[in-house]
């Protein structure tokens, strides 16, 4: 009797388990982002580093106005943008700086086209043809340097 239980059970378990469980459920993708530094074009300075600006005073919107998450990174002052990833192409976003104290404000204009591949356990997306069609700019060591 406790072979034919133990046979049960083991043949059980082999049905139970599907050859796509391969996925660790704590394994997930890294989310798509892109980092950008801002650059004062008249002194070649940081932004956030001679203060003109505050992370608080950062806002990034999507054509929509809906707020796009980012990460102000402190220790080197850029901003990690997680921008939407629905839409494949044609992709837009603003980064606001906004220093009422100074009065002085900025708008950096972001294109930007999304690239998905689809693995056995996740899609993963990746940003990119990033554009900053009114700034000069330039990709220095994966971060955009974007000049205001």
């Amino acid at each position: 009797m406790k072979r034919i239980l133990s046979f049960f059970l083991i043949t059980l378990m082999i049905f139970s388990v599907s050859c796509s469980d391969n996925c660790d459920e704590g394994d997930q993708p890294t989310p798509a982002s892109f980092f950008v530094e801002i650059i004062d074009e008249a002194t070649g300075e940081n932004v956030f580093s001679n203060e003109t600006y505050t992370l608080q005073q950062i806002t990034i919107l999507d054509l929509n106005d809906i707020v796009v998450p980012y990460k102000f990174i402190e220790q080197l002052n850029i901003i990690q943008i997680f921008p939407n990833n629905n839409v494949a192409s044609g992709n837009a976003l603003v980064i606001k700086l906004n220093n009422e104290t100074a009065m002085q404000t900025d708008e950096i204009n972001v294109n930007y086209d999304v690239a998905s591949r689809s693995g056995e356990c996740f899609t993963t997306y990746k940003i990119e043809n990033i554009l900053f069609p009114y700034n000069q700019s330039e990709l220095v060591e994966d971060v955009f340097e974007v000049k205001i």
